[in-house]
């Protein structure tokens, strides 16, 4: 009689153990819970995304808030865009207040496409782990208050057509790997305190049609190799620190409508060349 007594309380115990095992379960923060994502045996990447999301949440947010919660479907996460085969491909966080940092976990997001985090008030440096983004098309980060240098790996995402790093505090040189990005159609780094000589590599952006470089301290010789770059349309350099004589390449482009070369420390003549630019809407030469 005295052991049936004893196990009535063991027995409730376990019982309410269990019971709590369960609501914890049932209350779990991750992304199989099938609520972020339905079927998530069937949806494992979507779940990885999901789960580096909210890995990223609070550092991305700082003071601002996301509403990326497990409890909620990821396809109603602010800014989040999914798309076949059932993975995130967008994130559009324009001007939505966040103060953080740029987390290194969104370099997990495999199939991403777009990442647009411009006209916040993000700080820190750029993670290199968004090269590893090997479908990136466009990568917006401009009107941030972002430190540090540009990360070479930012050269290795071959599908990136636009890259936005305007308007931030970057510091130290422009890769010369960014060369590598074959299909560039906009590289725009201008407004920061970026160092050093213009890498000749970035004549090598046969599909480049925008090339602003203006407001930071760069050094050194125009690259005659931007001579090259056939579909380019606005190139700004002015308002750095540039020396030696303007390169009668610069002649060559012939869909150029903008040149800006103001502002700098240019010596030596006006290349006759740069009449050959029949489209030519702007041209400003002035404070060298």
């Amino acid at each position: 009689m005295t052991r049936f007594v004893m196990a009535i309380p063991m027995l409730l115990v376990i019982v309410l153990l269990a019971g709590a095992a369960s609501a914890a379960s049932a209350q779990s923060p991750g992304c199989g819970n099938g609520i972020a994502v339905a079927s998530p045996a069937n949806n494992p990447g979507l779940v990885a995304d999901c789960e580096a999301l909210l890995a990223a949440r609070d550092t991305l947010a700082g003071t601002g808030t996301l509403d990326w919660s497990a409890s909620a479907p990821i396809a109603n996460w602010d800014g989040v865009t999914l798309g076949g085969p059932q993975r995130v491909i967008g994130l559009f966080l324009r001007e939505k207040g966040l103060t953080g940092s740029i987390p290194p976990e969104l370099g997990n997001l495999a199939n991403l496409r777009e990442l647009y985090l411009y006209s916040n008030q993000l700080t820190g440096s750029i993670p290199p782990e968004l090269g590893n983004l090997a479908y990136l098309r466009e990568l917006r980060l401009g009107h941030n208050e972002l430190t540090g240098s540009i990360p070479p790996e930012l050269g290795n995402p071959a599908n990136l057509r636009e890259l936005y790093l305007d308007n931030n505090q970057l510091t130290g040189s422009i890769p010369p790997e960014l060369g590598n990005l074959a299909n560039l159609r906009g590289l725009h780094l201008g407004s920061n305190q970026l160092t050093g000589s213009i890498p000749p590599e970035l004549g090598n952006l046969a599909n480049l049609k925008v090339l602003y470089l203006w407001y930071n301290q760069l050094t050194g010789w125009i690259p005659v190799e931007l001579g090259n770059l056939a579909n380019l349309y606005s190139l700004s350099l002015g308002s750095n620190q540039l020396t030696g004589s303007i390169p009668p390449e610069l002649g060559n482009p012939a869909n150029l409508y903008y040149l800006y070369l103001d502002n700098n420390q240019l010596t030596g003549s006006i290349p006759p060349e740069l009449g050959n630019l029949a489209n030519l809407r702007d041209l400003r030469l002035n404070s060298n």
